[in-house]
């Protein structure tokens, strides 16, 4: 799968793809394209770090703002310094104490997994696989998680290519894979899905387990089995029976230096090393050590000692954390051996001065509106507003393809209710069974979308669906009550059926 390098999620859908690359250990950057849609996605030995997008809502500022901790001001002013000064947005944020560095790590976490998750929609997208370029890796994630949350939104063509399944096909545990429960956060219903597939029960008997839709199901079904924790009996019995690996205990971490206490529930001390961790990349080695331009001998090492003191490894005990201390040791180590060779120093001096010279060039011509970016391309409320606006205006074909980013960025209900209705007035007859379909999940997504039941209710009566028509009338009867034409469109309805 990875050697084909390129091809479309129609074929090798995503979950495959990831778990491919988790499976591998391959770092790779992962480029999904779908119309005028581009994600990136970074894995480190098949682990996502980091993503880029051009949707407007998966982007750091904006989703910043979108939860009110910047204003667009703030935002558009750090845009600007962020082009004069050539540091990254998040640096900025840190240097300029906007937010904290374990909430910055947590909300770039946040946004990665919605990032991916949100990809497993893009069923028609295209993938290329790429090298890994050099790039920041302050954050993991767990990859196998992402697989089972995002296989919960895979589209229904999906599951019926791929898990077409009799009702007396039994799955089994995979008698070599690890326990589905070290690895997931699963719910009790998982678990009870788990115990069933235990006992090697068949499908119609996992399709009566409770709180389980037959679509869910078949998701998770889909999901255990991409991730290898169950598969068909007779696969199973077909292994060649392995032995389980006996996990090599992992050494304790040693104790605090003196007998000082770890640091990893200290919120200033994890603070502080969530936002070395992020900015570190950016600074040269004057920055590093917290030392001005002159500052040699005893003074820089006195530095160099007192920033390894502060964040040692030995001070932190849960991994993730360790990890992050032990970069910026080696770091720290790197920044003060350059500085204490007379070459290497008078080097980075100059580098620095270029540095600020070229800086206070480009801020004496810069100006905040310069580097205001434009953001309607990748944004759905603007895409979805031009949308709306052609439709009324009759420019059906222009208004779907508006209305069709809008989606594709985000599926909101209003949306896809809107693209419906174009592509109805567009090709009644090819549309109409497709358009209907698409209204009724919009109004079970949104109850209270007035446009999604009246366009529901004109496609109903189209199609000679009078029941449907009929509950569609009564729900805009509760949204509306004081507009005359439902009530009236309603009672000739019931008067018609009647008849």
């Amino acid at each position: 799968m990875l050697k084909a390098r390129s091809g479309t999620l129609a074929q090798t859908p995503l979950p495959l793809l990831l778990h491919a690359l988790l499976v591998e250990e391959r770092s790779a950057t992962l480029e999904l394209k779908l119309r005028n849609l581009e994600k990136r996605l970074f894995f480190d030995a098949g682990v996502p770090v980091g993503c880029e997008s051009n949707l407007l809502h998966e982007t750091l500022g904006p989703s910043l703002v979108a939860k009110g901790t910047l204003t667009e001001a703030q935002h558009h002013a750090l845009l600007a310094e962020s082009a004069v000064a050539d540091k990254p947005l998040q640096a900025l944020l840190l240097e300029k104490q906007l937010i904290s560095g374990f909430a910055l790590v947590r909300h770039l976490q946040a946004l990665l997994g919605r990032t991916v998750l949100d990809a497993f929609r893009w069923a028609d997208a295209s993938f290329r696989l790429l090298p890994l370029d050099d790039v920041e890796a302050p954050i993991r994630m767990n990859t196998a998680q992402l697989v089972f949350t995002g296989c919960m939104q895979l589209p229904t063509s999906i599951l019926e290519a791929h898990l077409a399944l009799p009702p007396t096909q039994a799955f089994a545990l995979v008698p070599d894979a690890p326990p589905a429960q070290d690895e997931l956060k699963l719910s009790a219903k998982d678990t009870r899905l788990l115990q069933a597939i235990k006992r090697r029960a068949p499908l119609s008997e996992l399709s009566a387990l409770p709180g389980l839709s037959r679509e869910d199901l078949h998701r998770k079904l889909y999901a255990l089995r991409v991730l290898e924790f169950i598969d068909t009996v007779e696969a199973v019995d077909a292994r060649p029976v392995r032995s389980r690996p006996t996990p090599t205990p992992q050494p304790m971490p040693a104790p605090p230096p003196g007998g000082l206490p770890f640091l990893d529930d200290d919120p200033a001390a994890r603070d502080r090393l969530a936002a070395e961790s992020l900015s570190f990349r950016t600074k040269d080695a004057f920055e590093l050590l917290g030392v001005d331009v002159d500052c040699q001998g005893q003074a820089l090492q006195k530095a160099y000692l007192a920033r390894s003191a502060a964040l040692s490894p030995l001070r932190f005990q849960l991994p993730d954390h360790r990890a992050r201390a032990e970069a910026l040791q080696l770091a720290y180590a790197k920044a003060f051996g350059a500085l204490s060779e007379p070459e290497s120093w008078q080097q980075h001096r100059a580098r620095r001065a270029a540095r600020e010279a070229q800086q206070a060039g480009a801020r004496a011509r810069a100006t905040a509106a310069q580097f205001q970016i434009r953001t309607e391309l990748l944004d759905a409320q603007a895409q979805f507003d031009e949308g709306r606006r052609r439709l009324a205006a009759g420019a059906l074909p222009s208004a779907i393809e508006h209305l069709q980013y809008a989606v594709d960025i985000e599926p909101r209900p209003r949306f896809v209710a809107f693209l419906a209705w174009a592509k109805y007035q567009h090709q009644p007859a090819a549309e109409g069974k497709r358009s209907h379909a698409a209204l009724v999940e919009a109004c079970a997504q949104d109850p209270s979308c007035e446009e999604a039941w009246a366009w529901r209710d004109e496609l109903a009566t189209a199609l000679d669906d009078v029941e449907d028509a009929r509950d569609s009338y009564r729900q805009l009867m509760k949204l509306a009550p004081a507009n005359a034409r439902y009530r009236q469109a309603a009672e000739a309805l019931a008067s018609f059926r009647r008849r």
